[in-house]
């Protein structure tokens, strides 16, 4: 199944382009194919994580939040402590690519319970959050503010 759901959002990773279709169909079809994964197959997803361009990752963020898998936590929080700055500095528009990637797992985290989360998990999550506000607009600021009093702050 991974393989399946690999070349379904790959399709819509080389550019920006396809984004119409993407958020009208493909993220659909994407999103059918996650149901469907077994442990195995989510294993293998994260695995490769590391080896996909940056718009594959915000693609598959985007399926996330809803599919009520284990999974979707470790996904989000694999992408959130990425360790690979390099790409930050190689060009602006991955810059902001990558913004975007973190604040759309923020946003996915939303719909997650967070609950069980340990401490150093939730702190990590705390001081990207907190640096996504620093250059984020009002209404994502108030986003990231209201994700932490709720999630991270208030004991959770």
């Amino acid at each position: 199944m991974y393989n399946e759901f690999n070349l379904c959002i790959s399709d819509f990773s080389h550019d920006v382009s396809s984004e119409d279709y993407w958020y009208d169909c493909g993220i659909l079809e994407a999103t059918e194919l996650l149901n469907k994964f077994d442990e195995n197959d989510w294993e293998v997803l994260i695995e490769q994580l590391k080896h996909k361009s940056i718009l594959w990752q915000k693609r598959l963020v985007e399926c996330l939040g809803d599919l009520h898998s284990s999974y979707e936590l470790k996904v989000i929080l694999e992408l959130i402590n990425t360790e690979d700055k390099d790409i930050l500095v190689t060009c602006y528009l991955l810059l902001v690519t990558c913004y975007l990637l973190l604040v759309t797992c923020i946003d996915s985290l939303r719909c997650l319970n967070l609950s069980k989360l340990n401490q150093d998990t939730k702190k990590q999550l705390l001081i990207n959050a907190s640096l996504l506000i620093e250059k984020s607009t009002p209404p994502v600021k108030k986003v990231l503010e209201e994700f932490i009093k709720k999630n991270l702050v208030s004991g959770n």
